[in-house]
């Protein structure tokens, strides 16, 4: 099981998204976006598959390229959960530290607690996975990745208490814009399609991938007046391969 964690944000840094895609087998989902990108001819100089992101949906070509490996998303036995946090309405630092502490510091201590509320709640039947972590803009020299560690790599320890096995074997940093990491570009794609819900972007590109997204994927909504009031069982037999979580204090 490979695991990537990502996040996003939009340009006011009003909500924060954090997210993780679940991939049992991710060699076949690599494969058929591979193919994608072969057949759409989404290729570089070289003849090695490029990036596909939200950011990047601004022409027919890359929305193209995007829904299709949505749609290899979809008949595969990956699944993706994310946590939304409201951090301009519903969001107050400071529980996050003490007075004398700095924002930097509280911002740590928050976006590791969100991370280890999206995966515990979500890795019940996960062990002895690899979780891969984008590049994070967000913890850059707060050692995020060693406490990650400490929570869930530490057998019969922390979330792994009462298991022979830990959660995640190993947990790394990678370039999901390289080819061999490109399963992690889904949650990309996911991700801004979530954004595209809270903050509407005028692209229209953006919007045709959001919608297609709904559509693949049978999401009747991805706003919180949907997601907040269903329990989590709930939203997982409605949704199995699709989940959001919008937090609230």
């Amino acid at each position: 099981m490979l695991v990537y964690f990502d996040e996003s944000y939009d340009a006011n840094k009003d909500f924060l998204i954090l997210s993780a895609l679940f991939n049992p087998l991710p060699r076949k989902l690599h494969a058929a976006m591979l193919r994608v990108k072969q057949a759409e001819h989404h290729l570089d100089a070289a003849g090695k598959p490029r990036e596909i992101k939200y950011s990047m949906a601004y022409t027919s070509h890359e929305c193209e390229v995007a829904c299709k490996c949505v749609d290899c998303f979809a008949a595969s036995s990956s699944w993706f959960r994310a946590i939304v946090v409201d951090t301009k309405t519903q969001f107050d630092l400071n529980r996050f530290g003490r007075k004398s502490d700095s924002d930097p510091i509280k911002w740590a201590r928050a976006y590791k607690k969100f991370a280890e509320l999206l995966l515990s709640h979500n890795c019940s039947g996960v062990e002895n996975a690899v979780l891969l972590t984008d590049r994070l803009t967000r913890t850059k020299g707060d050692f995020f990745l060693e406490r990650m560690r400490d929570d869930f790599s530490q057998p019969g320890a922390a979330y792994s208490t009462g298991r022979a096995l830990p959660i995640f074997r190993a947990i790394q940093e990678v370039d999901t814009a390289l080819p061999t990491y490109q399963v992690g570009q889904i949650g990309d794609i996911l991700m801004g399609s979530i954004l595209n819900a809270l903050r509407p972007t005028k692209n229209r590109y953006k919007r045709r991938l959001s919608k297609y997204v709904q559509g693949v994927l049978s999401l009747p909504s991805l706003l919180p007046n949907y997601w907040q009031p269903l329990p989590q069982w709930q939203a997982e037999a409605a949704h199995p391969k699709f989940g959001i979580h919008y937090w609230s204090p």
